[in-house]
């Protein structure tokens, strides 16, 4: 998963808000993708860079009291945050660990490994890759959902977007990520070694609502990657806020978040 401070997304509770917002714009779409999962009572799942733990807890519910699952990240305020909330619901099935995946021991314990908006920021998913498939079962399932940033879009395209999508780009490729590493996952996930490769391709895309708020947020918290790159003035990104802002607020827009792209697939038994 990497060290935090290469990410080029501002952490701790800023973050979180952030993937609050992000959560909810996804949970119909990974939702969608669980279910083809066909997740039962009693199995186990691991959800890699799980931020504030929106999808830990949805696979703590779909496999039951039986089972359980369990969120990793680097961040400890979000996995702070993440596990107030389980015990909020009274989810008991749930774990939250601090830890870098790449860097357990231990015999496989997993029937599913999760994965989202991770590789996208590493400068090594293959690595990633095969270490999720460390902790897999035999004949378990990898899903991991990744961005295409390339099939973002804004329409009427203001320039406030165009300059977005430049310094995200830019700040994520000189940390060593793929902002567009969605074109090639599925080819990532088949080299891993999996079996039984399935591929589709969500878009959130909205004239109103949370969907055309990311961009701004988003812009906010790379802010201080670009600062730290001297990609732009805190003037600059101030404007560059408030213009995907306005852009939101103007019903006759429209905003396309990155195509994402879904791939899942399971591990030879043998």
């Amino acid at each position: 998963m990497g060290d935090a401070k290469h990410y080029a997304i501002r952490g701790g509770l800023p973050g979180r808000e952030r993937l609050r917002v992000l959560g909810r714009v996804m949970s119909d779409s990974t939702a969608s993708l669980l279910n083809q999962l066909e997740l039962v009572d009693g199995q186990s799942c691991l959800d890699v860079g799980c931020g504030g733990g929106d999808v830990t807890r949805e696979l703590a519910r779909r496999v039951a009291s039986g089972g359980r699952a369990v969120g990793v990240d680097l961040d400890a305020t979000k996995l702070d945050l993440a596990r107030e909330e389980a015990q909020e619901l009274g989810l008991l099935n749930v774990e939250y660990r601090q830890l870098d995946v790449r860097e357990a021991t231990g015999v496989p314990e997993f029937d599913l490994v999760y994965s989202r908006f991770v590789l996208t920021h590493l400068r090594d998913p293959e690595v990633a890759l095969g270490s999720f498939l460390k902790q897999l079962k035999p004949g378990g399932i990898l899903a991991v959902e990744d961005i295409d940033f390339s099939g973002s879009f804004a329409w009427p395209e203001p320039p406030a977007f165009r300059r977005f999508y430049e310094l995200y780009c830019t700040v994520v490729l000189n940390r060593g990520g793929d902002p567009h590493i969605g074109q090639r996952l599925p080819v990532l996930v088949k080299n891993a070694g999996l079996e039984s490769i399935h591929v589709s391709v969500v878009q959130p895309t909205g004239l109103t609502g949370e969907v055309k708020l990311l961009n701004g947020l988003t812009m906010e918290n790379i802010a201080d990657a670009v600062l730290a790159d001297g990609l732009a003035s805190t003037e600059e990104i101030d404007q560059i806020v408030d213009g995907l802002n306005a852009f939101a607020a103007d019903e006759q827009t429209v905003t396309g978040l990155p195509r994402i792209v879904q791939v899942w697939g399971r591990l030879p038994l043998g």
